[in-house]
């Protein structure tokens, strides 16, 4: 006897007159097929909020990015990061708790801060590329270096995390981004 698939099973059950069988596995293939339409509306939803607030946040200029990951310059291997490492913008202020790996061209005696400080943000542009990307620029000083940080964030909440000191050389970082904090 040739096998016709799950349809193919279905006639022949159908055949010894198991109704039973059969409406049973007519029910489940129907609860899958709308368990899996409500999750996919969940999604789209969950993925319109995230869109709206990272769109918001951006244009208030409040918002975090906690990374795990940092792409140092040299080297050309990747570190996952465990502890809290963040950049945060709020308002005219920039927190960066950052570590850092790489070349220090001048540094103060001692090491100095890294990027781990409370800059002012000197100035700052937002844009939004043609994949919907949000791409914000900040030049920021701190009391040790000046920077430039640049910050992409997809509507889905994943940001990169692009910081160039004068002293020092480019890190970048990949992380999540947050309103909340």
């Amino acid at each position: 006897m040739r096998d016709n698939g799950l349809f193919g099973g279905m006639k022949s059950l159908l055949k010894k007159n198991n109704w039973c069988v059969a409406g049973v596995l007519f029910s489940i293939m129907a609860i899958s097929c709308a368990t899996s339409e409500a999750a996919r509306q969940e999604k789209a939803e969950w993925a319109e909020r995230m869109a709206h607030s990272v769109a918001d946040s951006i244009a208030n200029g409040r918002f975090q990015i906690d990374v795990d990951r940092a792409h140092p310059q040299y080297g050309g291997r990747i570190i996952d990061l465990t502890g809290s490492y963040y950049v945060r913008v709020s308002g005219d202020t920039l927190l960066s708790r950052l570590p850092f790996f790489g070349v220090a061209y001048s540094i103060p005696y001692g090491g100095g801060s890294g990027l781990q400080f409370d800059g002012r943000i000197v100035r700052k542009s937002n844009e939004v590329n043609k994949r919907g990307e949000h791409i914000v620029k900040l030049e920021v000083t701190s009391s040790e270096d000046s920077y430039d940080y640049i910050i992409n964030v997809f509507d889905n909440g994943v940001a990169t995390v692009s910081v160039t000191p004068r002293q020092r050389s480019h890190i970048y970082f990949t992380g999540t981004f947050h309103t909340d904090w």
